[in-house]
């Protein structure tokens, strides 16, 4: 008897499909409520992808409980310091927040990694941004 499986181009596809799945799931934390994400934390860098290069930031973002988020500190797209403020909730296990450039338009970001003093979001007009608790 021939105990050899016959390897079809559908197999193909459903092994190599089965040896990424695991991978794509990797990079999202999905928050249960604004509680996770609260308090003040540095923006030190973003970057388009995590393979690229970092450009430098210092911000702070402040999540507060109540919904808003307050940006303060240099603002390189105005080259000048400067502070904005504007609302988010968590739906669905991701940051939704306003686009304070952009009435009325939402940005969506996925909390790629969180620890109790880092966290990268992934989103936004930026991709990745890479903070650290204040």
């Amino acid at each position: 008897m021939n105990n050899k499986i016959k390897i079809t181009p559908l197999r193909k596809v459903l092994l190599l499909a089965a040896a990424f799945l695991p991978a794509l799931a990797v990079g999202e934390v999905q928050l249960k409520d604004i509680s996770e994400v609260a308090g003040s934390w540095t923006l030190e860098s973003v970057s388009p992808s995590l393979t690229k290069p970092k450009v430098a930031e210092n911000r702070v973002w402040e999540f507060r409980p109540n919904g808003v988020i307050v940006t303060s500190g240099f603002n390189r797209h105005f080259g000048r310091e400067d502070s904005q403020q504007f609302n988010y909730a968590v739906v669905n296990g991701r940051i939704l927040a306003d686009n304070p450039g952009r009435p009325g338009k939402k940005e969506e970001f996925v909390v790629y990694e969180k620890t109790a003093d880092s966290m990268i979001l992934q989103g936004g007009m930026e991709g990745f941004y890479f903070f650290k608790k204040k």
